[in-house]
Formats: C-alpha cells, sequence, structure tokens
C-alpha cells in the first residue's frame, strides 16, 4: 500500500534521520569524541568516522512521530489501557479495532469466548456520554460466512458477510434487509501503545549504555548483564515475550511455559549481539535489521509506524554508504547496532506471539526473516568454541571478513548480504503461506540451510580467528 500519506511519513523520517545524524556526526567531530580510529585488522575504513548513528536513528524516529500530525494526515491509534507493569497477557483473546460506518466512528472491544465460540463486542461510540455503559452484543457464527447478532435489547438479527460487505438477511437469507461496508480506521493509523512507548524507553537506555561502550569499552560479561536487564524491563513493562514456538518438531505446539521469559531474554540478547558481530562493513547491519521490517510492513496488513524506522534507518545509510560524502560517513557503533537488533527482535516477538495481531506470522518465519546475522553468530561462536577461543573475542572470522579475504569488493559483499537476507525471508514467508498449519516443513528446511552455510563458512574458508 503505497499513498501519499505513507510517502510523507517515509519521506519526514528519512530526512529527519539525516539531520540528527549530520547534527550527532559534526558534535563527535568538533569534540573529538566517539570517533572509530581505523586499523590494520578489523576496521577498514580510511578515515576516523563517528559512532554516532544509532543516535542519527533514535532521535529521527521520535522527531518523526512528534511532528507527524503537524505536517501529515498521519492519525493515531492510541491504547494504553493496559498500562505499564500491567498483567494483561499478549493471547488473553481480546481485540481492540476502530471502525467507521455511515460517517460515525467506533471503536469496538471483542472478547471471545472458547467454550461457545461466540464474540462478546463493547461498542463505544465517539461523543457517547462517559456516564453511559457501552453497550454489549454478542456475535455467533451459524456458518461459514453467517452469524447471528444478540443486540443489547435481545432482539436478534442475521447478517451475511460476504467480498468485504455486511449484509444484514433474514433468518433463511430470503431477504436482504441492508447492505453496508464497514472501514477499519485502525488501517490508516499509526498504533501507539504502550509496546511502542516500552520499546523506545528501552532503545533510549541500550543507547546510552553502549555509548559509554563505544567511548570506554566496557567487559563482555558487564554488558551480557546489562542487556539481559533491559530485555526483562521491556518484558515487564509490555508482558510480551515468547510463549509458543509452534509446531516446530511435527509433534505438537511448544508451549514453553515457566521457560518463556529466559528463553525471550535468551533468543533476544542472542540477536542483539548477533547484530552487533555483523555490523563490520558499511550499510551490512542496518540493511539486514532494515529487510524484516520491510517484510512484516508490506506482506501482513499495512503497518504506517513501522515506516518511521524504516525511513529513519535508509537516513542513516545515506551517511553510512557515503551517499552524502565519503568524508562525511557515520557509523552505528555498538549503541546503534544493539539497537536495531533489540528492536527487531521484540518486533519478531509481537507479530509471532500475538495471535490476534493482524499481521500475524508463525514463529519459525521470523528466523528467515533475520536468519543471516542469526546463522552467522552462531556459526562463528560454534567454530571458536570448538577451537578453544574466546566466543566473544573480535576476530576475523565473520563471512564478511572471509569474503573481503577473497578479494571482493566491500560494494559487492553488501549486496550480496542484501540479497542472500531476501531470498531467506521470501523463502519463510513461502513457507508460511504454502504450509500455514505445518510450521515443522519450514523449521526443518531453515536446519538444513543453516547446516549448509556452517559447513560452507567453516570448511570451504580458510581463516585465522
Amino acid at each position: 500500500m503505497l499513498n501519499s500519506l505513507a510517502i510523507s511519513i517515509f519521506l519526514l523520517a528519512f530526512f529527519a534521520s539525516i539531520t540528527f545524524n549530520g547534527f550527532f556526526r559534526n558534535v563527535a567531530k568538533r569534540n573529538n569524541i566517539l570517533i572509530d580510529i581505523p586499523d590494520k585488522s578489523r576496521h577498514f575504513h580510511f578515515r576516523p568516522t563517528p559512532l554516532t548513528g544509532g543516535l542519527g536513528i533514535f532521535f529521527g524516529i521520535i522527531v518523526t512521530g512528534l511532528l507527524l500530525t503537524g505536517l501529515t494526515d498521519a492519525k493515531y491509534s492510541i491504547d494504553l489501557r493496559t498500562g505499564f507493569l500491567g498483567n494483561t497477557s499478549l493471547n488473553d483473546g481480546s481485540i481492540n479495532k476502530s471502525f467507521e460506518v455511515d460517517n460515525e466512528s467506533y471503536n469496538l472491544s471483542l472478547k471471545q469466548d472458547e467454550n461457545s465460540k461466540s464474540i462478546f463486542v463493547q461498542i463505544d461510540k465517539s461523543g457517547l456520554d462517559s456516564n453511559n455503559i457501552p453497550p454489549t452484543i454478542n456475535i455467533i457464527p451459524i456458518d461459514k460466512n453467517k452469524f447471528k447478532v444478540i443486540l443489547p435489547s435481545g432482539v436478534e438479527k442475521f447478517y451475511l458477510s460476504e467480498g468485504g460487505e455486511i449484509i444484514e438477511v433474514g433468518l433463511n437469507n430470503d431477504l436482504i434487509i441492508e447492505t453496508f461496508i464497514p472501514q477499519n480506521n485502525d488501517s490508516e493509523k499509526i498504533n501507539l501503545n504502550n509496546f511502542s512507548i516500552s520499546l523506545y524507553i528501552c532503545a533510549l537506555l541500550i543507547m546510552i549504555f553502549m555509548i559509554f561502550d563505544d567511548y570506554y569499552g566496557i567487559k563482555a560479561s558487564y554488558r551480557l548483564t546489562f542487556q539481559s536487564l533491559v530485555v526483562l524491563l521491556m518484558i515487564i513493562m509490555t508482558n510480551e515475550y515468547l510463549v509458543n514456538l509452534g509446531n516446530l518438531f511435527g509433534f505438537g505446539d511448544i508451549n514453553l511455559g515457566v521457560l518463556s521469559i529466559p528463553i525471550t531474554i535468551f533468543c533476544v540478547v542472542g540477536l542483539m549481539n548477533a547484530f552487533n558481530m555483523i555490523d563490520g562493513l558499511n550499510g551490512i547491519c542496518a540493511s539486514l535489521a532494515l529487510i524484516p521490517l520491510i517484510f512484516v510492513t508490506y506482506f501482513g496488513n499495512f503497518s504506517y509506524g513501522l515506516l518511521v524506522p524504516i525511513g529513519a534507518m535508509l537516513g542513516f545509510l545515506a551517511y553510512n554508504l557515503g551517499y552524502l560524502g565519503k568524508k562525511r560517513r557515520v557509523f552505528l557503533g555498538d549503541s546503534g547496532s544493539n539497537m536495531l537488533g533489540f528492536a527487531v527482535a521484540f518486533v519478531c516477538v509481537e507479530y509471532s506471539q500475538n495471535l490476534n495481531h493482524s499481521s500475524y506470522i508463525n514463529p519459525v518465519t521470523t528466523l528467515w526473516l533475520v536468519a543471516i546475522p542469526l546463522v552467522d553468530c552462531i556459526t562463528v561462536l560454534i567454530s571458536r568454541i570448538l577451537k578453544g577461543v574466546m566466543p566473544f573475542k573480535p576476530g576475523r572470522d565473520h563471512l564478511h571478513h572471509k569474503l573481503l579475504n577473497l578479494g571482493i569488493k566491500p560494494k559487492k559483499i553488501l549486496i550480496i548480504f542484501i540479497l542472500l537476507s531476501l531470498f531467506m525471508s521470501v523463502i519463510g514467508y513461502s513457507f508460511e503461506k504454502l504450509y500455514p498449519s505445518q510450521e515443522y516443513i519450514s523449521f526443518y528446511a531453515f536446519l538444513m540451510i543453516s547446516t549448509i552455510y556452517y559447513l560452507i563458512i567453516t570448511k570451504g574458508f580458510k581463516y585465522n580467528v
């Protein structure tokens, strides 16, 4: 879905990011802080470069959010009813939607009864007296597209749903009483809820801590402890975490139970470090973070909100790849790469665990979206452990290092990474569409490709850690 509003949001985020990347770059240069110095081992650039890309992206996103309502037609869908530190489960079965019928706006709160399969809908009409209790109706499925609706007064009506139209009919479908088309207003709004606000708060904490890592260098054990704590904070604030991994092995869904939170912390921290470790050449980390966001934005229900980080990250890439001048490059630094890894990880959690999400995807599909940084990280860690080398010791054993050793230019390596990530994402979504209830097919295919990747990297290249 590409319309004037989407273009406006994207361009606003893009230019806001360019502005802030330029600002923080100049501050770093002027004060000689957060500067990455080139060397002959791992820092391949030719001149000292500011590590302020993460700051530029973050503040570009925040300022874009503040300016959207004034400079564009964007509207917010605000839902903070669960509050922070709430105990509402991610999969509690409730849905909140906004609709417009006959130029009247309605907020609907839907709750399904698992026993009767009926749906209770509380209707809050805009402008309704706050002292009045919103009416509730009961929707009972009769056939595939036919429903009985019990109104608050007890009157029963029957409706058909066909091609986006709702048709009021008689008991035996022999009389068409009224036809109308409800318009889902949520599809044209930016969702602002405790998840998105918590994500920005935790991202800010990551930025602050990791800036000190960029400046002073912090021990790996301290970094891992902080990463685990900030992930735990995000879980506490939103109550969103990995609950169900799906039918990965063909024996039924894997419900994590008491292991849900520990496994979520492990996975998110792992992905944060995966994005940090793959950030070795211009454009790779940001591009591999962009691709999952683009896929969940365009291949489900279109998400206006995700256009903001997409535009901000492309604004950073304009500096990072030298399109605004090779002497004006900017790097992500540990602060930026960790922030992107954290954001991508929790977007994957949100889209794969919330069954009521309009763009829900199977948990296994998220593996395909982050396959390159994830598999490369696991491959490097396993190979280092088998060689008796510290897992988090800096080295030249990542895929981009091996391609450099073959004489491939950095820009071509970036293209290779982007194509590989797109290829893996397309495979993941293809399995999702072809086998939506057979996740194990997708998972076994992922394991097979990951094993092939590991063998090629560890056996097909000669390297020294």
